[in-house]
């Protein structure tokens, strides 16, 4: 099961996103927005043009607003709207699938 950990945006401890833990581009690795496709209600992407090594996904749902931002760093969902639902909602989706699971927050 892989991971995934809710912090503080960079430079602002009032935004809020989420970070996945392993190597996201290997093979097996859960297919995030697939999963949240069929978690969340009235969801749709709209990709854009690749960068050397950068994906961007701007997301819409009923609750809210993201981009899922996949590059040489890492993978992370970064809400553009209602950040605390947005959150809670992919968490909870991501958590439904069976496939992720929040990891503990560090002491």
């Amino acid at each position: 099961m892989e991971e995934f950990r809710v912090r503080p945006g960079y430079g602002t401890p009032s935004l809020m996103l989420i970070e996945f833990h392993g190597d996201h581009r290997a093979e097996g690795f859960p297919p995030v927005l697939r999963l949240l496709e069929g978690q969340l209600s009235e969801f749709s992407c709209t990709a854009s043009w690749p960068a050397p090594d950068d994906f961007l996904w701007e997301c819409v749902y009923a609750g809210g607003t993201f981009e899922l931002s996949d590059d040489w760093g890492g993978l992370f969902i970064l809400p553009t709207s209602n950040n605390g639902q947005v959150v809670a909602d992919v968490s909870s989706a991501l958590e439904a699938s069976g496939q992720f699971r929040r990891a503990a927050e560090p002491a």
